[in-house]
Parts: C-alpha cells; sequence; structure tokens
C-alpha cells in the first residue's frame, strides 16, 4: 500500500482492538498428514515453543449475489483418512499464534498485559505474515505435499468496546455506534432497546470497482472477563480474494479501517484519542 494511501486512514492511540487475524486460504494440500506437523513445528519451535490442537475450519467463500458465505460440506469417503486437525504454534507469551491445517494458514496477534501496544499492520503484522507464510510454502514443496494456491483471504479486526469508557449502560447505543438509532423516549411500542447486537455485510470493490468480497460486521454484548464489566464485542472480518495471492490484505484491511471510522462515533474517537490528520 503506498504512503499516501496509508496516511489518509484513521489512526488512534487508544484504539479497542484486541485482536487482528490474516488467513490465506488455499486448495486442500492432498499428501499433508500429521507428521507433518510435527516437523514443520521443529523449523519455528525456536519463536513458537507451544502447541495446541484444534477442530479443523471448514473452507468459506464470498461469492458475488449469494445470500450468505457460503461454507464448503467436505464428504469423505469410508477408506479415506480421518480429517486432520488444526495445529496452533504459540510464542511464549501468546500474543502471537500461527495456526496451520491441510487448506488454511493463519497469524493471529492478541493484545495482553505484556503487549499492550498494538503492532501496526504494515511495519510488523503483514510482513510478519507473509514471512512466516513464506517458511511453510517453502516446507509444502520441500515435502512434495502439493502446490499453494490461494482461493480465499481474510482480514478480522475485534474490538472490546469495555463499559466505564465513555458510556456505561447497555441501552446507551447511541454514544457507541452511528447507525442506530433509538425511539423516542414517550413511544410505548417497542420502547428504549436494552442492549444492542447485529450482523451486517457490506461489499467490497477493487481498484477497478469491481466485486471482490465483503465486509462482515457483527457486534454482540458481552462481559469483559478481566473485570467482569458489560462491553460490546465488534468484530470486522474482510473476505475476498483479489490477484493471485495475498493482494486482497492491503484492501480489506482498508475497508476495515475506514469503516470502523464510520460505524463508531466521534464521542468514542475522542475516548481513544483519533488521531488528527
Amino acid at each position: 500500500m503506498s504512503d499516501a494511501a496509508e496516511h489518509d486512514l484513521p489512526d488512534f492511540d487508544n484504539p479497542p482492538l484486541v485482536e487482528t487475524v490474516l488467513s490465506a486460504q488455499f486448495d486442500r494440500l492432498a499428501g499433508m498428514r500429521s507428521v507433518h506437523f510435527g516437523l514443520f513445528w521443529q523449523h519455528v519451535r525456536d519463536d513458537f515453543p507451544n502447541a495446541e490442537e484444534h477442530p479443523p475450519l471448514p473452507p468459506v467463500f464470498e461469492q458475488a449475489g449469494d445470500v450468505a458465505p457460503q461454507a464448503v460440506q467436505l464428504r469423505f469417503d469410508p477408506q479415506e483418512t480421518l480429517s486432520l486437525p488444526r495445529l496452533w504454534l504459540l510464542n511464549k507469551s501468546g500474543s502471537e499464534i500461527m495456526q496451520i491445517q491441510n487448506d488454511r494458514f493463519i497469524k493471529n496477534w492478541r493484545k495482553g498485559p505484556a503487549n499492550a501496544d498494538y503492532p501496526h499492520y504494515t511495519p510488523v503484522l503483514k510482513p510478519a505474515f507473509e514471512r512466516h507464510f513464506k517458511e511453510f510454502s517453502a516446507f509444502a514443496a520441500e515435502q512434495d505435499l502439493g502446490p499453494i494456491k490461494i482461493t480465499q483471504c481474510e482480514v478480522t479486526y475485534v474490538s472490546h468496546i469495555v463499559s466505564g469508557e465513555g458510556w456505561d449502560r447497555r441501552d446507551e447505543i447511541e454514544k457507541i455506534f452511528t447507525f442506530w438509532k433509538q425511539p423516542a423516549a414517550d413511544e410505548a411500542y417497542p420502547g428504549k432497546a436494552e442492549d444492542f447486537g447485529c450482523r451486517i455485510r457490506f461489499p467490497i470493490f477493487g481498484p477497478e470497482n469491481e466485486w471482490i468480497g465483503r465486509l462482515n460486521v457483527e457486534v454482540q454484548p458481552a462481559i469483559n472477563i478481566a473485570d467482569n464489566k458489560p462491553m460490546y464485542a465488534l468484530n470486522l472480518t474482510a473476505r475476498g480474494m483479489y490477484g493471485t495471492g495475498i493482494e486482497f490484505f492491503d484492501i480489506g484491511r482498508r475497508s476495515i479501517v475506514k469503516s470502523f471510522d464510520q460505524l463508531t462515533t466521534e464521542h468514542m474517537h475522542a475516548i481513544w484519542r483519533k488521531k488528527k490528520r
């Protein structure tokens, strides 16, 4: 992304961001077996000393004109081997996760006490993904697992908007989000909403104004585990495909950052200390 394109993005000194995810989905590596997880772990174990196994994620595709993201249902022949798990490789603090399965490569950054400052996308997160994905691609080639052909990319930003920071009660929705207006106080029906949750989808267009994916926005009322305070969890996921590799990442991330700014209020921007351009 050019410096000019980067410069026009909103930025905050204290954003509510708690997790970012970059994910590349690709055609299934038919030759991959459980043993390959262990072999690859040896390549990165110094930086990711902890390992966990989780159920695999299903392939998901955004398609123009469809009603919802298409989840591909895989069918296995009784003679076929059991499906492989999804491997989590974690750094010592647990703030960075590398996820691998036979059709996905994912990198997560998670906020914690030891890493309160968000590592920005351009200088840190994207280069780290590219470096580790290159290592995995080289490993797949060395092991003759099959070529990696990317079919879909995802960028996700997870924000926890906790009470006590610009708002106190769940019904103060208009203090947080620009796309909700409470009914008048004297309206008997439906009355004032006690809380708020929603899912919204927006199209994402490429440089030639062509449809290339969607921005999925989800808002859910929740409880902050650290202090039991009410909060709203805001997930923004840009999913789609542009080019032949991870070119979608820059476009998806731009859609998320710009949309976050538009979907939240100036009142909250002051709390999060939005920088002046």
